[in-house]
Parts: structure tokens; C-alpha cells; sequence
């Protein structure tokens, strides 16, 4: 897991670096580097580079980033918000440096200075944003402003010293004007903005650099918050031996679908198959088990009492003694939230002794109450996404959506559960207030469905062995992943939620190449 950092921790990381021995001038030379070398592993075709400079670190970042691309043989065009003799300390070094370096440094603040600016802008291949970096705190005004609106008017490419500038650290928050970049080469840790919208929106793709801060000073900074790294999943998921049984892998009770919405349960069963359960049965009502089976045959039914299309209030006893032979549960997706289902959905959760993902209908079934969850004896997931939550903590999706790492961590104590605030970067929370954030998805998981697909792929992994916590983690990236993989094919929408279960398996394969003979 790679930790996430807000300004006060990453300050302090830096702080603790430089104590220990090593010179503030090295980490913005490493950071300088890492940027340059990451550009033009993304640019290579890159010539003419804009490179906009603030007053401080950020500043002296890009001036070093300036003279290291020149040198690299890039024609650079340096502009700075303020005169280059008011740098003080390492950037002042850099200005020193990238003179030597036969680099002209053009102020801002001259006559003419946004004049040059802007055609500099239109002759370029592509810009560098070092104006501001995690210390911004304020909107943008003045001349600072009017660098961000030019260089967002051209339309070019850009390539963010560690936050674009305009965008909190801390929140995600944007601050006013802020900086779109292509590219956000993060120094040390990612950064709050990185991870939670909007502000991830404008930092285009994000690559986090090791500047020389040991790993372990950065854990120590990160407030319980985490990225899910591919590594992390793969060592979860290792391949499987071949001697293996069907029951090795899980045996997986679905509770789900009614009249009307007999397709939750079937993609629920279709996540859970294609994410490797062995055994799934789906109870639901008596009447849809033909259905179901000729949808997905791979899928056994077992039919419960019913009233009106939907699973009886009395059928709880009869699932709940099911149930002992199952090593985990679906429970909610298509159920309805009558006051009959809403009875047997309680039932069920007091009576099962098994782990359950609680999805769909069965949050929706105890808004404002979360401590339902939380009297269970057994493991449970709930898997909201923001209007969920928003019933669940009584709360509007706004709000939700404007403090998610605030809102998962409450749900998640509350409850007592491991939580899938779902989402752009969904977050994984655990009763502790650990969060960590999962960084696969793309645009085509907004369709009807998918989340149906989540719940059953989570199911397998905790039917399979997995801990609640970890089995989250690893559905939530390979979730993500596999819609990834079909955005080579279809672009950010018009995916069908089956398409998504049935790329899980070549996601989780490639997960195992590195150990394929």
C-alpha cells in the first residue's frame, strides 16, 4: 500500500528526511529529475517545452526541471510569477543554475512578460505547471491567475509539478482557477487531490516519484490512508494449486432478485463465478428459479416461500438454516424494501452466523440505522454507493460526496463493517477509520448493474478465504480493472454489466503473469 499524505504530514515527512542527513537541495534535485525523467518517458516526441515557475519550492522544483530538459537537449522557454531575485534558498540556487545552463528566465511581472507568455504557449509542445504545490491554501488571484488561465487556454499538454496548481492537497477541494494537467508527477506520497474528485479530475494521470524519503517516514505521515497498488492484490490472489477442488474455492449463497428484477441476481451470481467462486447458489423467489437457470446455468437456485414476486417474510428460518452450509452471503441486490422484506432482511442478518456482503436493497432497508449491521456476529461489508450512504447516515449525496473520506469512515464505525464507499477512487474503510483508496475504474462502471457485479465478486473472494477487509480491496481493483480493459474496446461508455463480469478473468490472470513459467 502506498501511503497518502496531506501538506502537514508531507512537510513533516521532508522535515524528518533532512534530519536525518539528507540536504534539502538533494530532494528537489531528485523531484527535478523524477519529473523530467517521467515527461519524457510520456513525450518523448517533446521539443519545445513552457515551463511556469511560482515563488517557492514548487517554484524551484521547475526551475531545476527547466535547466535538467535543457540539458537534455529540449528547447525550454522559462517564465516566473516573480522576479528571479526574490528566490530565496534552494530556489535561488536554481536560478543560479539555470542561468549557467544558458537558460533565460522571463518574469511575469515585466512589461510585456503575459504577452510572451502566451505566445510562448502557442509555438510549444507542451507546458510545465510549477507554480504552486501543496502549501496553496487560497484561490488563485492576480498574476497567478492569469498564468493558470493562459496555460489552461491553449489546450496543450501539461505536466503538473506534484499538484496542479489551484488544487488543495488536503481536501481534493478546487481551490478557483486550477491547473488541468495531463500528467501529475507526485513527489514522495500522493496527495489527498490525487485521489478524491474533483481535484483528481484536473491531475490527468498521476505517477508518484521516489525523491529519496524512506517509505517507512512516509507511512508514519499517511492518517491512516492508503492507495491499493497491483502488488498488493496480486499477493492476495496467488494462483491457485492443481489439485484444487470446487469447494476449495467457496461455497456462495445469493440472496436476491424479486419480480421485476430478476437480473440483480443473476449478475450478482455472473460476478461470483467469474471471480473464481466455486460453488453459488442463488435463493430467491420459488417462482424465478426457472428464469435464472436459463440465464446462467452455472448458477444452482433454491426457491423460497413468496408473496407478490418477492421472498416471503417467512422464508427467514428456512434461509437462515441454509445458510450453515455456506461459507458466505449476498444479501439485497432486486429484493425491495416493503415492510415485509425489510423484516426478513433483518431476520436474516441476526440470524446468519456466516460473512455477509450487504448490498442494494439490504442498506436501503435500514436508512439512518447502520447499527443494524453492527449487532451482526459475524463479518459484514456494506457496499454503498453515494445516495446509499446518504440514507444510511441520513445525510443528502451532496454532502456525502463533499467529505468521502469523513462519510466512510463514520459508516464504517457505525456499522461496524468494512465499508465500499463506491465512486470514482472508492474508498475501503474498516471500524478503525483505516481507509484505503482503490485507484482502477473508469467512466464505463456508471452503468446499471455493476454494482451488482461488485457485490458478487466480493462474495467469492470472502467465500474463497479471504478476510473481509482484503477480499474488499481486491474485488474493488480487480472490479476496476477489468473495466480498464474493455475501455480499449468501447472508450467511457455503452459497457453491459455481464461484459464486465466476464472480463474479471483475464484481469486476474494477468495479475499472475509475473509467476507464470
Amino acid at each position: 500500500m502506498i501511503p497518502v499524505l496531506d501538506a502537514r504530514g508531507m512537510r513533516a515527512a521532508d522535515a524528518e528526511t533532512i534530519r536525518a542527513g539528507v540536504a534539502s537541495d538533494v530532494l528537489m534535485e531528485n523531484a527535478a529529475s523524477a519529473l523530467c525523467e517521467e515527461l519524457r518517458r510520456r513525450f518523448p516526441r517533446w521539443k519545445r517545452v513552457v515551463v511556469v515557475c511560482g515563488p517557492g519550492n514548487n517554484g524551484g522544483d521547475g526551475l531545476a526541471a527547466a535547466r535538467m530538459l535543457a540539458q537534455r537537449g529540449l528547447s525550454i522557454l522559462l517564465f516566473t510569477l516573480q522576479d528571479p531575485s526574490a528566490y530565496t534558498g534552494d530556489p535561488a540556487a536554481n536560478v543560479s543554475r539555470v542561468r549557467a545552463a544558458g537558460v533565460s528566465l522571463e518574469p511575469l511581472t515585466s512589461a510585456g512578460g503575459f504577452a510572451r507568455l502566451r505566445q510562448a504557449l502557442s509555438d510549444c509542445d507542451g507546458v510545465v505547471d510549477a507554480l504552486f504545490g501543496t502549501g496553496l491554501t487560497r484561490p488563485l488571484e492576480g498574476g497567478a491567475r492569469r498564468a493558470v488561465e493562459a496555460i489552461n487556454a491553449t489546450g496543450k499538454p501539461v505536466v503538473a509539478a506534484d499538484v496542479p496548481s489551484g488544487v488543495s492537497a488536503d481536501r481534493g477541494a478546487l481551490l478557483g482557477a486550477a491547473v488541468r494537467a495531463s500528467l501529475t508527477v507526485s513527489f514522495g506520497a500522493p496527495k489527498a487531490c490525487h485521489v478524491f474528485p474533483p481535484a483528481s479530475e484536473v491531475c490527468g494521470c498521476v505517477a508518484v516519484a521516489d525523491i529519496g524519503i524512506p517509505r517507512k517516514t512516509l507511512a508514519k505521515r499517511a492518517r491512516r490512508l492508503w492507495l491499493a497498488e497491483e502488488q498488493d492484490v496480486r499477493a492476495l490472489l496467488p494462483p491457485r494449486p492443481l489439485n484444487s477442488h470446487k469447494a476449495d474455492f467457496g461455497r456462495l449463497a445469493i440472496v436476491a432478485g424479486a419480480r421485476g428484477k430478476v437480473g440483480a441476481a443473476v449478475l450478482v451470481a455472473r460476478g461470483a463465478l467469474r471471480g473464481g467462486a466455486g460453488l453459488v447458489t442463488v435463493f430467491c423467489a420459488a417462482s424465478l428459479e426457472a428464469t435464472i437457470v436459463t440465464a446462467l446455468p452455472e448458477a444452482m437456485t433454491s426457491g423460497l416461500p413468496e408473496a407478490d414476486g418477492s421472498i416471503s417474510e417467512s422464508a427467514a428460518k428456512a434461509l437462515i438454516r441454509a445458510l450453515r452450509d455456506f461459507d458466505a452471503a449476498v444479501l439485497g441486490p432486486g429484493l425491495g424494501t416493503s415492510a415485509a422484506t425489510v423484516r426478513f432482511l433483518a431476520a436474516a442478518l441476526k440470524g446468519a452466523r456466516l460473512p455477509i456482503v450487504a448490498d442494494a436493497d439490504c442498506l436501503n432497508a435500514f436508512a439512518g440505522r447502520p447499527e443494524v449491521f453492527a449487532r451482526r456476529r459475524a463479518p459484514t461489508i456494506l457496499t454503498p454507493h453515494p445516495g446509499e450512504a446518504a440514507r444510511l447516515l441520513r445525510r443528502s449525496s451532496r454532502q456525502i460526496q463533499e467529505d468521502r473520506l469523513g462519510a466512510a469512515r463514520m459508516l464504517a464505525r457505525r456499522s461496524r463493517a468494512v465499508v465500499i464507499l463506491k465512486g470514482a477512487h472508492s474508498l475501503i474503510a474498516d471500524p478503525s477509520g483505516e481507509v484505503i483508496v482503490n485507484p482502477t475504474g473508469t467512466p464505463l462502471l456508471a452503468t446499471a448493474g455493476s454494482g451488482d457485479v461488485l457485490a458478487g465478486l466480493i462474495g467469492a473472494l470472502v467465500s474463497g478465504g479471504l478476510p473481509p477487509k482484503d477480499a474488499a480491496v481486491a474485488a474493488t481493483w480487480l472490479h476496476g480493472s477489468a473495466a480498464e480493459a474493455l475501455r480499449s474496446r468501447l472508450g467511457d461508455a455503452g459497457a453491459l454489466a455481464h461484459e464486465v463480469a466476464d472480463a474479471l478473468p483475464a484481469v486476474r490472470r494477468r495479475l499472475g503473469r509475473p509467476r507464470d513459467p
